[in-house]
């Protein structure tokens, strides 16, 4: 989001110091299933150092003037922060969609800050950004926010490198249709339905192998036409490299997930053409267009159910590569980082020149 806001007309400087990860918030990470949230009883040093950011913070906003604040997923930070300014927060769910999505083990103390940060920050923000439709009407529905505050736009692709449109286009061919899993946590992904779909799909006489990255398989998903690859890391360019090719040289990504936000990897996917079936769930509907690049299922589908839907699409060549084209023209067009920046800089503009607002143009932000 930084990188993809400074190559905007703005002037975009960081608020705070940048506090290195406590070791128990590295091991957390690193050994959590089901991924890592700051929100989460283990990491008293989270509350800690949001603390001492907004002591930090008012102490900057003293020194120098600035038309706007924008805090990407920043509601405890601008909890302890006075704010003179108008101010921009963004984030991919609320709280209370967080609760009812993650198991956050939360004290109760620090789940009435968490519940009173998220009511502060929609309260002050002149402006909400969400990436889905399902977050922006948790906002409207449960924290009764204004509709015309909040903007709705999508993430981008975590990528460095994108291919050419010519190199997504000409999909090396194969006669076995190679499916793709990727997330950390085995089971709120829906893994043993991405397994179950292979399954299916063996017993309908197809050829077909599945390769599951990221994780390891919590119950038994071993078969010969399965390959697992534990962990990638994207900061390495041997393994940025294995991912491009995972995801150039698979047919579809398997997204059967029991709850999500708004999974970037769905944004990657588009990025190389490859087409998704995901499950209707959280802020994926936002991501996923039907029939456009990819398909939606409920969650009550089954591995049948997708690999049904597999075969069809599959064996129609010419709807195969009609998927690809659209789902590369879906990442130029909305699910890349520019994108967004172009649309959360008018967003900030919005702020900026809202009623009772000063400010008459946009210089400088000051980003939590």
């Amino acid at each position: 989001m930084y990188r993809a806001l400074s190559r905007q007309k703005i002037d975009l400087v960081p608020l705070g110091k940048a506090y290195p990860p406590s070791k128990l918030q590295c091991i957390t990470r690193y050994f959590q299933p089901n991924g890592f949230s700051p929100l989460d009883a283990q990491n008293e040093s989270y509350f800690e150092d949001c603390q001492k950011f907004g002591r930090l913070a008012n102490q900057q906003l003293q020194e120098d003037a600035y038309d706007v604040i924008f805090a990407p997923v920043g509601a405890l930070e601008l909890f302890s922060t006075t704010v003179r300014v108008p101010a921009v927060y963004l984030s991919d769910a609320t709280f209370k969609l967080y609760q009812q999505f993650y198991p956050l083990h939360l004290t109760e103390a620090q789940r009435k800050a968490a519940a009173e940060a998220e009511i502060h920050a929609l309260a002050i923000a002149q402006r909400v950004i969400y990436s889905s439709q399902w977050a922006a009407d948790s906002a409207i529905n449960d924290y009764h926010i204004a509709p015309d505050k909040i903007r709705v736009i999508n993430f981008g692709a975590n990528l460095d490198q994108v291919p050419q449109p010519e190199v997504v286009m000409t999909r090396p061919d194969s006669p076995a249709c190679r499916l793709l899993f990727a997330g950390r946590s085995w089971e709120r992904k829906g893994g043993s339905i991405a397994f179950d779909c292979l399954m299916a799909l063996l017993r309908m006489g197809m050829d077909a192998e599945l390769t599951i990255f990221g994780c390891v398989p919590l119950d038994d998903a071993k078969h010969p036409k399965v390959n697992i690859i534990p962990f990638l890391d994207k900061n390495k360019a041997r393994d940025r490299k294995k991912i491009a090719q995972l995801y150039l040289y698979s047919h579809f990504l398997l997204f059967p997930s029991r709850a999500d936000c708004s999974p970037i990897s769905l944004c990657e996917a588009s990025a190389f053409g490859l087409p998704v079936l995901a499950s209707a769930v959280g802020g994926i509907p936002s991501i996923v267009r039907e029939g456009v690049n990819g398909f939606l299922f409920p969650l009550a589908a089954t591995g049948e159910d997708y690999a049904r839907a597999i075969a069809e699409i599959f064996a129609d060549k010419t709807r195969y590569q009609k998927l690809i084209i659209q789902a590369r023209q879906e990442y130029e067009n909305r699910l890349n980082w520019d994108v967004w920046a172009k649309a959360t800089y008018s967003v900030l503009l919005e702020a900026v020149n809202s009623p009772g607002s000063c400010h008459q143009g946009l210089h400088q932000t000051k980003s939590l």
